[in-house]
């Protein structure tokens, strides 16, 4: 049975955020996300798309667009994947988690906006937790896991 809500956890810092699945608007998203958990790795700050951080999966997973749109607001999570070539600096397959800690994100390559599949949405407080983000652009990155909520 699907939980309703994720954990986000940058584990070193003891920093977490709570998120609502949206299994109304994205239900072949949120049944693949939650399928792979829990994921863990090194999540670092989007490089064009403003307030954005990222996950690349240790696993391809390919989900077809479901909820796909580049206007975001902030506190959504998406997912994403692209294919090698699809875009400029994309030399292999890769898929993401991505989170949105601010009013300027909007996901994007260097050619333009992107579409993701908006799955997901975090749970007040997260203030901590977006500051943490915030500061990954001149940290670097940082170890994520993302898991279901016990």
């Amino acid at each position: 049975m699907i939980q309703e809500n994720l954990v986000f956890q940058f584990p070193k810092e003891g920093i977490s955020a709570r998120a609502r699945l949206l299994p109304e608007v994205a239900p072949k998203t949120v049944l693949e996300i939650v399928a792979g958990l829990p994921f863990e790795g090194m999540s670092h700050h989007g490089i064009y798309s403003g307030s954005e951080c990222v996950l690349l999966l240790d696993q391809f997973i390919q989900i077809e667009q479901e909820n796909a749109r580049s206007v975001i607001k902030k506190g959504e999570i998406a997912y994403t994947y692209m294919k090698a070539g699809q875009a400029y600096g994309v030399e292999e397959d890769f898929s993401e988690i991505c989170w949105f800690y601010d009013i300027d994100a909007e996901p994007r390559m260097w050619e333009g906006p992107v579409l993701v599949n908006v799955f997901a949405e975090f749970i007040e407080p997260v203030d901590e937790f977006f500051s943490l983000c915030r500061r990954m652009r001149r940290e670097g990155v940082k170890e994520l896991r993302v898991e279901e909520e016990k």
